[in-house]
């Protein structure tokens, strides 16, 4: 009897953490367990032995920097630009700020510094992001006594109690299963459905010539997140009056200026013959009407395409990042 409820009271308390946010992300600090997404996203999807490379650690630039130049960054950023890869140690700026788009925030620009604002977008969200006016960042007059960061909101759906089901049961198997020792008996079942059956995880598409693997939403033709996804001359001039009416729209409220930096889908890059590629990217930055100065990592990805992005993952790897970096420190200059 003591030794059943020993054993409840014990998968009560692994429930609890592992379906916790914060006491499972403290369960990574303490090592208590494994990060699911070491080895990438798309491994972490797919469980393929021959996509698994553990995710990079990039240097940062200016983290011992003496001087920072008089520069307020702000970005209004997809996954690229999360915490975990990018952050003010990265940019020659004083002052650094990012939210993602799902979010909104209310600031006070400091007027002794330059202040930009980045607007970064991965290629696969830009169509969904530009469809509406982007008003993520709201400017005030008045500075808040923590600074300029006044007050921020999460823009959260509403989720259903199936929907929340699932994802802690998603959480909990991800914290319970995610060690070396269980991925072997994963990546087991993984290869053995791929090469007997021709079949592996419907989130991930690989390459007909084997050597990368790619996210199903930029090779499903039928999503709009897809780089094969038809795109009319008509819906680019509507997204760069869109672009254009954002950068107006930020000048007026303050900002010295705005720039927009789109991220190639890897599907872009590494296999754009996997589909009809409607060139989202080229269009939109070579378009006549575009106003908005943009940060263009395109034509050097396109160079080297099989050195910009992660073998496991959908972003970039530290060579990808680099040159991206590269290219917003040389806009801020």
């Amino acid at each position: 009897m003591i030794i059943r409820y020993l054993m409840l009271f014990i998968f009560s308390i692994l429930w609890v953490v592992g379906c916790h946010p914060t006491l499972r992300h403290k369960a990574f600090e303490w090592g208590l367990t494994a990060d699911s997404y070491r080895y990438g996203d798309l491994y972490h999807l797919a469980n393929l032995p021959q996509f698994k490379k553990r995710v990079e650690t990039c240097q940062k630039k200016y983290t011992n920097a003496p001087h920072r130049s008089n520069h307020a960054l702000y970005i209004i950023g997809d996954s690229f630009s999360e915490k975990e890869r990018i952050n003010a140690n990265d940019f020659d700026v004083s002052s650094y700020l990012r939210i993602h788009w799902n979010d909104s925030l209310t600031i006070h620009l400091d007027t002794t510094k330059k202040n930009i604002l980045l607007l970064e977008t991965v290629e696969r969200h830009f169509r969904e992001h530009f469809s509406v006016p982007v008003r993520q960042l709201t400017v005030s007059s008045r500075p808040s006594a923590i600074g300029h960061r006044l007050s921020a909101t999460s823009v959260q759906q509403a989720k259903t109690w199936t929907e929340i089901l699932k994802e802690s049961e998603e959480s909990l198997t991800y914290f319970l299963f995610s060690s070396d020792f269980f991925l072997f008996f994963k990546e087991l079942k993984a290869s053995l459905n791929l090469r007997w059956f021709g079949r592996h995880s419907d989130q991930v598409a690989i390459t007909p010539d084997g050597k990368n693997i790619l996210y199903c939403w930029d090779t499903d033709s039928s999503r709009i997140t897809s780089c094969f996804k038809y795109l009319p001359d008509k819906e680019v001039d509507d997204l760069v009056t869109s672009v254009n009416k954002a950068r107006d729209f930020y000048l007026t409220q303050g900002f010295d200026e705005v720039y927009l930096a789109i991220i190639p889908n890897k599907t872009s890059i590494v296999a754009p013959e996997m589909g009809l590629y409607n060139h989202l990217v080229e269009r939109v930055q070579q378009h006549p009407h575009l106003q908005t100065p943009f940060v263009d990592i395109w034509t050097s990805y396109r160079q080297h395409p099989q050195a910009m992005y992660s073998l496991s993952d959908t972003h970039w790897n530290c060579t990808g990042q680099a040159i991206w970096l590269d290219e917003v420190n040389k806009v801020l200059k």
